[in-house]
């Protein structure tokens, strides 16, 4: 059996070309296909032998002592876990990762390795410097950082701070390493006992042990796995920072999320102010936790009060706005919901929708159609949710309900009102996941659920 060395394409035959890559000259024979010699001797037990109860380690967990943080790592970092966070390039991966290292230095005796290739040590102390370049030691993130006004911008004068040298910048037991070749990476590890290392990128990773080039799919795979073998022997934290493709993808293998213990994406909104960072798979805990960013001058701050901006920034006091919660990715947000009707010039009127389902608009107008006997045929219908949130969530429904009503009838609804709960094709209210947790994180509102009324035809009496 060959194998094609890039992307392990397997062939009986040899090939010049391979099928899958269409890369030249790949073709190997395939490793695991020769024969045993009789005198190989089998091991008796393995590393993983040593992974019990009573290890000598002083703390199975690293401690993060900051509310969004732990909202995404269920408040502790795993000693022997494997974290991948991929995302956009420019999004902001490097910055939040020194965050990250910034809290568990703080907060846990441990010695820190951080292996970058793509980037010298002098770069990342200048991003580290900027991140401390402010007298102000209050915040919980960005130690040093006028929060208030480095979210607005950073409008200090900052003539008086005196930018740290590459030693000074760091806690003691933070060592930056140029590196790219997988046993440098894990010589150095075990050479200094390291307790987390930071590896960005995976994609640059190499070792010249394995027939492939740089980069390519065979290499990525074959580097995570002896990365992820030599810390959980060693009871080493790992973090794989990622690359993604032009599709949105991560760039290697869909094995490196498998073999990983927990899964990061870090995203953006259309303007880029604000960062989502999404737990996509998560070993140690739930994995539908979201936290909230905003990009700054002095690195990311948590965004505490994303209630009051969107309610501010809301226009309620026109015809089609309401105010409603959805779930993002297990975390109730309130939403800001506006819809609009315009005349329809064509045969066939539009349905045009931003941040919901365009098919649960149509159910939506059915319903409406049938039971308030509200003609919709006639315009086009437009429905946006601001922020950048997306929602596939039926918990919306009676929301959507409401501002199409009130476009299509001039009536502006009460600001203080706030819809919940599902729509069934025969006009009942159904209950929707969550709703507890929804119900909390609205407490000063006025609460239009299945309490209040029980179909879609109570609805103008509410408005």
């Amino acid at each position: 059996m060959y194998l094609c060395h890039d992307c392990e394409h397997a062939n009986p035959v040899k090939l010049g070309r391979c099928p899958n890559c269409w890369a030249f000259g790949t073709f190997i024979k395939d490793p695991t296909k020769v024969k045993k010699s009789k005198s190989t001797s089998v091991r008796e037990g393995t590393w993983w032998d040593q992974l019990k109860l009573g290890t000598t380690k002083a703390s199975t967990w690293y401690d993060l002592q900051h509310p969004e943080m732990e909202r995404i790592f269920t408040s502790w970092i795993k000693w022997w876990g494997l974290y991948l966070l991929w995302g956009e390039p420019g999004i902001g991966k490097s910055t939040i990762m020194l965050q990250i290292l910034e809290q568990l230095s703080q907060n846990n005796k441990i010695k820190i390795a951080y292996f970058s290739w793509e980037e010298d040590s002098s770069q990342i102390t200048d991003r580290k410097n900027r991140l401390d370049g402010k007298p102000n030691d209050d915040h919980p993130l960005t130690k040093g950082v006028d929060a208030g006004k480095a979210a607005a911008g950073g409008s200090q004068d900052q003539a008086a701070v005196e930018p740290k040298s590459a030693s000074e910048a760091w806690s003691p037991g933070f060592d930056i390493y140029q590196a790219h070749h997988l046993e440098d990476i894990l010589t150095t590890t075990e050479a200094n006992q390291y307790d987390l290392i930071v590896v960005d990128s995976i994609q640059t990773v190499y070792t010249p042990h394995h027939p492939s080039v740089a980069w390519s799919i065979s290499q990525i795979k074959r580097c995570s796995e002896k990365i992820s073998e030599r810390c959980k022997k060693n009871g080493v934290a790992c973090f794989l920072i990622g690359h993604v493709t032009k599709w949105g993808e991560i760039a290697g293998p869909k094995y490196l999320e498998h073999i990983v213990d927990v899964v990061l994406y870090l995203e953006w909104d259309r303007y880029g102010q604000y960062r989502f960072l999404r737990t996509k798979k998560n070993r140690f805990g739930p994995s539908d936790e979201v936290g909230i960013f905003e990009m700054t001058l002095f690195g990311l701050l948590p965004v505490y009060d994303l209630k009051d901006r969107i309610i501010n920034q809301a226009n309620i006091t026109a015809p089609g706005n309401v105010l409603t919660v959805g779930i993002d990715n297990g975390r109730p947000v309130i939403v800001h919901l506006e819809v609009l009707l315009n005349k329809a010039n064509g045969k066939y009127p539009q349905r045009i929708t931003s941040g919901i389902e365009q098919k649960r608009l149509q159910i939506i107008i059915a319903i409406l159609e049938r039971y308030l006997k509200i003609n919709l045929s006639a315009f086009d219908i437009y429905v946006n949710i601001p922020w950048e949130f997306e929602f596939r969530d039926t918990g919306l429904d009676l929301a959507i309900a409401a501002a199409v009503y009130s476009q299509s009838k001039n009536v502006i609804i009460d600001k203080q009102l706030v819809f919940l709960w599902e729509l069934g094709l025969s006009g009942q209210l159904l209950p929707t996941k969550n709703h507890k947790r929804r119900k909390n994180d609205i407490q000063e509102f006025d609460c239009i659920d299945f309490e209040r009324i029980k179909y879609i035809t109570e609805l103008p009496q509410i408005l």
